[in-house]
């Protein structure tokens, strides 16, 4: 079965200026619409479906469009990951063989255990409407590479991820600072799993993402004409990092990489 990082849904109180921010840290985005719930959203997206929704609320509708609403009542800021999970049959065996309880709604594949809010799982976030210039980013993007969680669930999102086929390491990691971490390889991207400390708002273990860029000159440039300060401007380090004030309440880290 194939795994990989999906996309991000980054709640946003103004979808507008959130798109507006994307564009100048040098995104494309794929307009998105208003869906039957009131939800709008846009999409950052990548060849693979990876990549971010932002998402707003406009009314409470239900008990998703609540769930948002009391979400953002603490500002903006990353609400869920997923991952997508291409045979979602061998998917199914596979949760179901490490005893792992879930329903099916639609498309999505959520879990039953409370420690696994944050995560559900998609067979294809790619779209026939997907054009090229929707993966056309300005800033060098060509992947989502990883995601950082920060989860007092550490090793229960481990164990999850390895029945579903990833592999994990023990090592140092910068997620934002240098920290030894647990990191789970999928057969696309990784899932680099933090102490609960590392939140940035109790409650909200997504922190996170980093992009696999085509190289950090093009990065700077698109940053510098727009006037967005870089964490890491006078650093010899091979990464470009973003603080969660620039990018709605989310790190977004830059590395070279295919």
């Amino acid at each position: 079965m194939t795994l990989g990082l999906d996309h991000l849904t980054l709640a946003v109180g103004d979808l507008e200026r959130a798109c507006t921010t994307f564009l100048e840290l040098g995104f494309a985005l794929k307009p998105g619409r208003v869906h039957d719930n009131g939800i709008r959203n846009a999409h950052l997206k990548f060849v693979d479906g990876a990549g971010i929704e932002l998402l707003a609320v406009p009314e409470i509708n239900d008990g998703l469009t609540a769930h948002y609403a009391a979400f953002l009542d603490s500002g903006d800021g990353p609400a869920f990951m997923s991952l997508h999970a291409r045979d979602t049959r061998q998917l199914h065996a596979c949760l179901t063989e490490g005893g792992y309880g879930f329903r099916q709604a639609g498309d999505i594949t959520q879990l039953s255990l409370p420690e696994f809010d944050c995560l559900f799982l998609v067979r294809d976030n790619r779209n026939v409407s997907d054009r090229p210039e929707h993966f056309a980013h300005a800033n060098g993007a060509r992947a989502l590479s990883a995601v950082w969680i920060a989860t007092e669930n550490g090793d229960d999102l481990v164990r999850l991820l390895v029945q579903l086929g990833g592999t994990v390491q023990f090592r140092q990691v910068q997620a934002p600072e240098p920290v030894r971490a647990q990191v789970v390889s999928l057969d696309s991207g990784r899932v680099v799993i933090l102490p609960a400390s590392h939140q940035r708002l109790p409650g909200r273990p997504v922190i996170g993402a980093s992009f696999s860029v085509t190289d950090l000159v093009k990065v700077r440039q698109v940053l510098a004409s727009a006037r967005i300060r870089t964490r890491d401007e006078h650093d010899t380090s091979e990464r470009v990092l973003l603080e969660p004030e620039f990018a709605h309440g989310l790190w977004l880290e830059f590395r070279p990489g295919t």
